[in-house]
């Protein structure tokens, strides 16, 4: 700013000289004046305009510092929020008893993945909420979170809300709150779709699933669960092959149905806290 004032003068005085001149046609004088007059004024607006900007985004960046390190702190706040919620679940065995269907269809490409589990809850005395982890590709990965498998919940004479606790890599865990709390036999189901969990049997023709029954009850009992069936459903093709490696529980015959696709259902009419792994697989058409 004081340069632009400097500047302005030495020129005014250089042309006020030059307009002295007699040589010089007094309106060209007056018109060089002018101009230069002009010139330095501009230059003047833009040198005030220019700090003017440098000052407002120094202002700014404070700002933008500032605002990041609140929404660092609010997100370590929210952070040890979820891992509170998460330990406190963890730590309670279930106050109710429950029957699980679990529907497993397999697409014919990997937006057709789809997940239902249904459930009928038998509280014990109250349910107000509870954790799950749905199935998830682990041969992917990458981070899985609620709004990529597009879960969903449902329930017979109420809401789930549904939040994120864990979305880390080949992981999910979600709490479920329950409103009103159940105090009644309750029929509730999720669904989710996650792209490309079958991926692996399509393209080589075996895939594994496996699932842990950590459901242990405070009256001592190794599982809450009273039921537990999974039903799988295979596109058209050969008749697929499922085997659950521990010899838990029984499994169906593969039933074809009539536009060529294939189910298989496997129940554990007993389940006792157990770790379940299934061996799936149909051919590949040539």
């Amino acid at each position: 700013m004081i340069l632009a004032v400097v500047f302005t003068g030495i020129v005014l005085g250089v042309v006020a000289d030059i307009a002295q001149l007699s040589v010089m046609p007094t309106g060209f004088s007056r018109f060089l004046l002018i101009a230069v007059f002009l010139t330095g004024l501009l230059y003047l607006v833009i040198q005030i305009w220019h700090l003017f900007f440098l000052e407002k985004v120094r202002e700014l960046r404070g700002e933008v510092a500032a605002g990041a390190l609140t929404l660092s702190e609010v997100r370590s706040a929210h952070q040890r929020c979820l891992e509170a919620i998460e330990r406190t679940s963890d730590r309670e065995r279930p106050l109710f008893s429950e029957t699980l269907e679990v529907t497993v269809i397999i697409g014919k490409d990997d937006d057709a993945d789809l997940v239902v589990e249904k459930r009928i809850t038998t509280p014990a005395p109250l349910v107000t909420n509870r954790t799950m982890r749905p199935i998830v590709p682990t041969y992917l990965e990458r981070i899985c979170s609620k709004d990529d498998i597009g879960f969903t919940a449902h329930r017979e004479g109420g809401e789930i809300t549904v939040i994120p606790l864990r979305e880390q890599i080949n992981a999910l865990k979600l709490w479920l709150v329950f409103d009103p709390a159940m105090s009644v036999p309750s029929e509730w189901r999720v669904e989710y779709r996650p792209k490309g969990l079958w991926q692996p049997l399509r393209k080589q023709g075996f895939d594994h699933l496996g699932w842990d029954d950590r459901l242990q009850t405070t009256n001592g009992t190794p599982s809450a669960f009273t039921f537990f069936s999974i039903s799988f459903h295979f596109p058209a093709g050969s008749s697929p092959i499922v085997k659950e490696l521990h010899g838990h529980g029984e499994l169906s015959p593969p039933d074809k149905n009539d536009d060529g696709t294939w189910k298989v259902v496997w129940r554990d009419k007993d389940p006792a806290g157990r770790r379940y792994d299934w061996d799936i697989g149909q051919a590949l058409d040539k």
